[in-house]
């Protein structure tokens, strides 16, 4: 990635006191987090004031690289990014959760990330919400499947999860007022409850 420095700079600074916290370390560092995390845990007990630029001044060229490069994803100098698209994400096949890991090549002496592991075995993939080994997919197949299930329920399966009522919408268009109504309900919904209700339906 070619980085305009005056906005990397801005960018790293604003991440770093706005964004940064145990989460976005393992997104960036992957599997290899903890070392990072320990590390910067070390650093900022000392002194909050400074702690980003010791940080970054303990990490190799790679791994200052990797950081760089997270934060001018999120930010633009201050500007908040638009989050990535829903075919760039990936979620657990079986639940939807956000929560995966994938096992990776790291190397053992300075904890730089190598490369990931291969693409196709399953047992190298992990869901933390399944806690164990799952297949992933993309954001958007797993939304349009919970859509395509949605769209299939019957009245009496809508009414049981939205607390609505068939009798209560009764007008000049028959049903429809009743399908909108909870349409307009199960759009409301964030991502996390409709994977939870749409999970649920499949045990």
């Amino acid at each position: 990635m070619r980085l305009d420095p005056v906005n990397a700079v801005s960018s790293f600074h604003y991440y770093m006191w706005n964004a940064w916290g145990e989460e976005e370390c393992k997104i960036t560092f992957g599997c290899a987090y903890k070392h990072f995390w320990e590390k910067w845990n070390s650093l900022a007990s000392k002194s909050i004031l400074g702690a980003a630029e010791r940080f970054y001044a303990e990490l190799s060229d790679n791994n200052r690289e990797l950081l760089v490069n997270r934060a001018v994803a999120l930010y633009d100098g201050k500007a908040l990014r638009e989050e990535p698209h829903d075919d760039d994400v990936y979620v657990c096949d079986a639940c939807g959760s956000k929560q995966i890991e994938i096992q990776a090549w790291v190397d053992a002496n300075n904890a730089e990330y190598l490369s990931d592991v291969d693409d196709d075995d399953t047992d190298c993939k992990w869901c933390a919400d399944c806690e164990q080994s799952q297949n992933f997919c993309t954001l958007s197949d797993y939304k349009q499947r919970m859509e395509d299930w949605w769209k299939d329920l019957d009245f009496i399966t809508m009414e049981s999860i939205t607390g609505l009522h068939e009798t209560d919408y009764f007008s000049e268009d028959g049903l429809q007022s009743f399908v909108d109504a909870c349409n307009d309900w199960w759009n409301g919904q964030d991502y996390d409850t409709q994977r939870e209700l749409y999970f649920k339906s499949q045990s």
